[in-house]
């Protein structure tokens, strides 16, 4: 009898492991695509936080990392723009950076986005 009931435990326990597997893996991809669209946006801010404010050209470019070639259908880009008059309310001298990523996992667009300021006078000036 114990023998019987150790069987149906080891071979429930089999089952249950086999049907969140496919949870499992899928949970992993997304967590690494999320933490290598992180690495490459941050990779991105820092890039144009050495850039001289003055070097800094209003517009929207497309991120050329080859690592967003490993986010399925990814791609990206990086908008450089003034401050919002909201924001900067005393005219200063601020340019808005903000790094956008989108990709698929499981047929659900996933998206990541990170926003940074680059002030004239700031780092590296």
């Amino acid at each position: 009898m114990i023998e019987s009931l150790l069987v149906i435990v080891a071979v429930a326990s089999i089952v249950f492991l086999m049907v969140n597997l496919p949870n499992v893996v899928n949970l992993m991809n997304k967590s690494n695509h999320l933490s290598l669209a992180r690495e490459i946006a941050l990779k991105q801010l820092e890039d144009k936080r050495t850039t001289s404010y003055i070097n800094l050209v209003s517009g929207t470019t497309t991120i050329s990392d080859t690592r967003v070639n490993l986010l399925p259908l990814g791609a990206g880009t990086v908008t450089v723009a003034d401050c919002d008059p909201s924001i900067c309310t005393n005219s200063e001298h601020v340019k808005k950076i903000t790094v956008s990523l989108s990709w698929k996992d499981n047929n659900k667009q996933q998206n990541f986005k990170i926003d940074t300021f680059v002030g004239e006078g700031g780092l590296n000036q």
